[in-house]
């Protein structure tokens, strides 16, 4: 609100409906469209689970700006949400071309690395991408920071993605159901972060 206050240029404050942002002009939901300035396109995909109207944007069919639903190998907390509807999110996203350039909300790449090391120890990209992120640092510690991603790295490094991958099944145990997976690798991270990542 201080921003819209101080800014007078800024005319509109786009956000998922239902979630009843302070200081949202314009509510959005799947499918929604809307131009800023002249030519960037923004396509809006409704992501709830999060927050109960929980938006990602897909700008110019080339960057996806995904808050707190898809970060660098990790996925949000599902919050209001149920693991149906993290597990629609991750197949609306993923649905998106490889090479999109994915803006995160939140920055917690080494440790949604050494988690995903800890669900898939085998996975060589994986481990390839933990000394990366380590190597890079993160910017909210003077780093040079491990965003964007793409959804071709996803694919292969972020255990939320790969819920159909063997390996992840395998870390899951038993379970037939989609959802249940989402539920239980993101279990499985919420206990591996209660032991101090171990």
């Amino acid at each position: 609100l201080k921003l819209i206050s101080s800014t007078p240029t800024i005319d509109r404050v786009y956000g998922g409906v239902g979630d009843g942002v302070p200081g949202c002009t314009h509510e959005v939901t799947d499918g929604s469209t809307f131009l800023i300035g002249a030519k960037t396109n923004v396509s809006v995909l409704f992501t709830p689970c999060h927050t109960q109207g929980h938006v990602c944007y897909y700008v110019d069919n080339a960057h996806v700006f995904t808050g707190d639903t898809l970060f660098v190998s990790g996925a949000g907390n599902f919050n209001t949400g149920t693991p149906k509807q993290m597990t629609q999110a991750f197949d609306k996203i993923l649905k998106l071309p490889d090479s999109t350039n994915v803006w995160v909300g939140h920055e917690y790449t080494a440790k949604n690395c050494a988690f995903a090391c800890f669900c898939e120890p085998n996975n060589e990209e994986i481990k390839k991408r933990l000394a990366w992120a380590k190597s890079r640092g993160s910017i909210h510690a003077g780093g040079r920071g491990t965003i964007p991603t793409t959804i071709g790295k996803e694919k292969a490094c972020n255990p939320f993605a790969r819920i159909d991958v063997m390996s992840v099944m395998e870390f899951c145990g038993p379970c037939d159901d989609r959802s249940e997976r989402m539920r239980l690798v993101r279990k499985g991270k919420d206990d591996w972060g209660r032991r101090g990542g171990k």
